[in-house]
């Protein structure tokens, strides 16, 4: 009997150690899988933030443009209103700047 029930104590022994293989392969695949999806979800969210990124640089090199082309016209139109000027007015304006700039 004594036999009998050591055979079967050790049987259970190696079921234990059987599912404790099993259950550490399944928690290692596990994590494997939780691993890559992180790793996916990061590099999804690398690709969005540098696409976002790219969009915000266009964006600012859009406007930028949009405002320089602004201010080129507004100096294109005073050069062309100071063009029109009579060159007495001109010499007004220059001399009273420069009184101003020059001492007494």
């Amino acid at each position: 009997m004594d036999d009998d029930i050591l055979s079967k104590v050790v049987e259970v022994e190696k079921e234990v150690q059987q599912r404790i293989g099993i259950e550490k392969k399944m928690s290692q695949e596990w994590l494997e899988n939780v691993k890559k999806d992180a790793e996916e979800k990061i590099l999804r969210g690398k690709k969005e933030l540098e696409e976002s990124l790219n969009a915000s640089i266009r964006e600012a090199k859009l406007n930028a443009e949009t405002k320089a082309v602004a201010i080129i016209k507004d100096a294109d139109d005073k050069a062309e209103r100071l063009k029109g000027l009579d060159d007495n007015i001109l010499k007004k304006v220059i001399l009273k700047h420069i009184s101003r700039i020059l001492p007494g």
